[in-house]
């Protein structure tokens, strides 16, 4: 009963309301409004560069500003992209009439929306359009350099054409935030899977001085002080601490090196970076380390690791997610050639797949000039050759290399660099590059070989003295033929700084 009295008081009450209204019809003056009639020069894709200017000038129309005075509007450039959890967001680019900026938005195609509000009337028109951003750093050669010994990094930047842009000073040019102090180590990059902390990255690239050891974002080179490797370590970090080496292991693990401390890192049982595993339990002992990883960096099997004590100037091992490192037995008398407790110094050391796979290493008496090269495998710690090495020179030189395929041991003094045959100890002169001077050797270890099929070239770093600092540095690659043969020039790059370490971001 009472729901019926509200239905009638209801109605009612709607013939007042609607009587008043049509009263009140007249009442009104009614004036037209600024109409957005049409937009040009605003093409439905725009492509942008990433770290190069982009420049983006609608021309409007409005119904009742025909000369158009841009005081009277205001203006939004904006993009849906990844939030960083997962989900999408509004991103404001610029509140300019024209879009004209540096791009630092990530590579990628993205919804985007052109939007301008008559400040009178408070009308807001919005066209959308796609914003394609592409990244001309993409892939390529990133060169850690000296110049005025200082650390900087350049790039040798794969082009459309196949061939390779230098870029001087990757950081600067890319309005990297990270600005390198001291001088310079390391660069290395590889997929670490999702790092802890707040930066959200799941591939390492890092760079390293004696100062310190980062990384930055991978595309676009970002960087927050957060992004610092100490904050990939648990627990206490020693004073001044930075990576001499970090090596990838396999799919998930990796391998570093930083004040004379060894680390291991196993993303899928979450084993970080921590207490360092430079530790002979058996012992109770620690043991400081050689700058030098031994072992397949690409094998699925169970990752390991040969380290160098140079305390004990021994050969050690770490297996597995184990915390700590064990010694090596020697083998028995019958199969043994030398035994894994040296009483040597380690000058280099490389694991290479030559004959299986072995590590290579390169010892010097503690008492003489004599050089001495030891090879097992890494795995079964069989050992397959241990001699003196009588190559020309040898005691002076100063970078060593490997070469994957022969075996050969090759080695620069000065500007010259040189190949010896353990087998037949004979060397040859393989290089003179004259009044240069050589600032790093290397055979590069590519991860997909079947795209990338130079692991067997040699590659010499050198600069001229004679030149100005920070495009001084050059790089030549070389075809190692089988019997000593000459080397063949394949590939020459210059314009950079003095290369001290490299590494190949591939995609």
């Amino acid at each position: 009963m009472k729901l019926k009295q509200y239905s009638s008081l209801f109605i009612v009450l709607l013939i007042i309301t609607m009587s008043a209204c049509k009263k009140d019809l007249g009442n009104y003056d009614y004036n037209e409004i600024n109409k957005l009639e049409t937009i040009a020069d605003l093409p439905s894709e725009v492509v942008a560069t990433y770290g190069k200017s982009i420049s983006v000038k609608p021309v409007t129309k409005f119904s009742l500003d025909p000369s158009f005075d841009e005081s009277k509007y205001t203006y939004e450039w904006s993009y849906i992209g990844p939030n960083g959890l997962g989900g999408t967001k509004l991103f404001i680019l610029d509140q300019n009439r024209n879009l004209e900026q540096v791009m630092r938005v990530v590579a990628g195609s993205y919804q985007a929306y052109y939007a301008i509000t008559d400040k009178a009337s408070g009308v807001k028109y919005k066209v959308g359009f796609t914003l394609k951003v592409v990244n001309e750093i993409n892939e390529g050669w990133m060169l850690m350099c000296d110049v005025n010994s200082q650390a900087r990094v350049d790039m040798l930047s794969l082009n459309t054409t196949g061939s390779f842009d230098v870029i001087n000073d990757l950081l600067a040019s890319t309005g990297s935030e990270l600005k390198l102090s001291g001088k310079p180590v390391m660069v290395y990059n590889y997929n670490t899977g999702l790092l802890i902390g707040p930066d959200k990255i799941s591939f390492g690239i890092y760079l390293g001085t004696d100062q310190f050891t980062t990384k930055v974002e991978p595309n676009t080179f970002k960087w927050t002080p957060t992004m610092n490797l100490t904050y990939e370590m648990f627990g206490s970090t020693p004073a001044g601490f930075y990576a001499d080496v970090i090596q990838q292991r396999g799919s998930s693990s990796a391998y570093m090196i930083g004040k004379e401390g060894a680390y291991y890192y196993e993303r899928v049982q979450n084993i970080y970076f921590s207490s360092p595993i430079s530790y002979i339990a058996a012992e109770q002992k620690e043991f400081k380390v050689a700058p030098f990883v031994g072992g397949d960096k690409n094998s699925s099997a169970t990752p390991h690791a040969i380290f160098y004590d140079r305390t004990n100037r021994r050969f050690v091992k770490h297996t597995g997610s184990n915390s700590t490192c064990t010694t090596l037995p020697d083998p028995d008398a019958a199969q043994r050639k030398f035994s894994f407790s040296t009483g040597m110094d380690l000058l280099y050391m490389a694991w290479v797949p030559y004959n299986g796979g072995e590590v290579f290493s390169i010892l010097k008496d503690p008492n003489s000039t004599k050089r001495f090269l030891a090879r097992f495998n890494s795995a079964s710690l069989v050992q397959s050759y241990y001699d003196e090495i009588t190559a020309t020179n040898f005691a002076n030189a100063e970078f060593y290399a490997v070469s994957p395929a022969l075996g050969y041991i090759v080695y620069s003094v000065g500007s010259k660099v040189y190949e010896y045959d353990m087998s037949l100890k004979t060397t040859k002169q393989v290089v003179d590059l004259g009044s240069k001077k050589i600032s790093l050797i290397q055979f590069y270890d590519f991860k997909n070989t079947t795209k990338y099929k130079d692991t067997n070239n040699l590659m010499v770093a050198f600069y001229d003295p004679a030149l100005p600092e920070g495009t001084n540095g050059s790089i030549n690659t070389y075809v190692v033929p089988p019997v000593m043969g000459d080397l063949v020039l394949a590939k020459s790059f210059s314009g950079f700084g003095k290369v001290k370490s490299l590494t190949y971001r591939e995609r």
